[in-house]
């Protein structure tokens, strides 16, 4: 129960609009009249806050390290505005269900914000990992190889209902004569294994998650939500 508590403190501390609208001493009355009122949960909180700092400081570093492979890399998937106010990666799976229900929403932001917004897919085959052949290798080697197709083939590997497996994605190649591209390069199978371990190194526990501005958002997000969020940060007007 502890724990519990602890740990909506710091969220509500720490990451709540209301928080975050509230002046610095503000923030230190409400705290320290918290912990007066509950003095056991004051060790859990020091820990808890401690691991939250350490978090967020390899995140940065994960983030500044692979700043140019993430954001200046013509091999990722990408669509939007050249020159961009805000860039959202979008690290996504195409057999994740809530990554097929975000996408529609992200072409339909840039839609909206044409010259504005960019987005770079970050893929990474979360439920395919066994196969050397999956989704994720096989649209990366289309992005590169072919693009012309590409735009087909994200299509039919999204609006498929449920997980991929080897045989559905060589459909796909069949259906938009991309068999060439199915099997995975060592281009296309290397950027997936560091696709991956960037999501690990960032702390990110699952799909889909966005970066934009430098900050982690988990999990999926509906356009009105996210184009507000754009509006309050200044990202878009």
């Amino acid at each position: 129960m502890k724990l519990k508590i602890i740990a909506a403190m710091v969220t509500t501390l720490l990451v709540s609009p209301l928080a975050l609208a509230k002046n610095q001493d503000q923030k230190m009355e409400e705290i320290n009249e918290m912990l007066n009122s509950n003095p056991s949960l004051i060790d859990g909180l020091h820990t808890s806050l401690i691991n939250y700092l350490s978090q967020q400081n390899v995140f940065d570093q994960a983030l500044e390290h692979n700043h140019d492979y993430i954001y200046n890399n013509p091999n990722q998937s990408s669509f939007g505005a050249k020159e961009p106010s805000v860039t959202i990666v979008n690290v996504t799976d195409y057999s994740c269900p809530w990554c097929k229900k975000l996408d529609p929403v992200l072409y339909e932001l840039v839609d909206k914000y044409p010259e504005q917004i960019k987005v770079i897919n970050l893929l990474v085959p979360l439920k395919e990992l066994r196969h050397k052949n999956n989704s994720t290798t096989y649209a990366l080697n289309v992005w590169q190889n072919a693009p012309e197709k590409y735009a087909e083939v994200h299509d039919m590997l999204i609006s498929k209902p449920g997980a991929h497996n080897e045989a559905s994605v060589f459909k796909v190649a069949q259906k938009t004569g991309t068999e060439a591209q199915y099997e995975a390069d060592k281009l296309s199978t290397e950027m997936m294994a560091t696709n991956y371990n960037l999501m690990t190194d960032l702390g990110i526990r699952g799909t889909p998650a966005m970066l934009i501005g430098g900050e982690l958002v988990s999990g999926y997000m509906s356009l009105d939500k996210l184009e507000q969020m754009l509006l309050e940060k200044g990202s878009i007007n």
